[in-house]
């Protein structure tokens, strides 16, 4: 199965393939534009995303990329987070609003902890996409690519 294009639309993300159309399931009723602010989301976030789509661009993920490690793991998991692999897109859309709250917040260890499951979040996508292939990114959770569309998003 060799992924043919990206479509993006203002009601949603559809990846298409030569054989079937993957939707996003619960972005096809809103848009990661609608729901974010790029005022909202911090220079942390917004640099971190500049860097990721500044090396997807360069190296196209053939940089060998650090694994996640399971200290990382536990800081997701004390939060409620799951693995990328096994996050849904709603469930991403979820996770990323509360980060983006967490770093508006005034509490500055909400903060510090929006910023340190971001950064994990973006490592872990950094590894993800580096070390599959797109066919077998069909077979994991939607998460990863409403993590990439929200860091597109951010870097612009």
């Amino acid at each position: 199965m060799e992924l043919n294009r990206f479509k993006i639309l203002n009601f949603g993300l559809i990846l298409k393939n030569k054989e079937n159309t993957y939707n996003c399931s619960y972005l096809d009723e809103i848009s990661i534009s609608g729901l974010f602010l790029r005022s909202k989301i911090s220079v942390f976030q917004k640099s971190l995303s500049r860097n990721y789509t500044t090396l997807k661009k360069i190296f196209s993920y053939s940089v060998i990329q650090p694994m996640v490690t399971n200290i990382e793991y536990n800081k997701l998991k004390t939060f409620g987070f799951f693995p990328l692999e096994a996050t849904s897109d709603k469930k991403m859309l979820e996770e990323l609003k509360k980060l983006v709250e967490w770093s508006n917040s005034n509490d500055f260890k909400m903060q510090k902890a929006s910023d340190e499951i971001f950064n994990i979040r973006v490592k872990e996508l950094k590894y993800f996409m580096a070390n599959t292939s797109p066919t077998t990114r069909l077979e994991f959770e939607a998460g990863y690519f409403v993590l990439e569309k929200f860091l597109e998003f951010a870097a612009s």
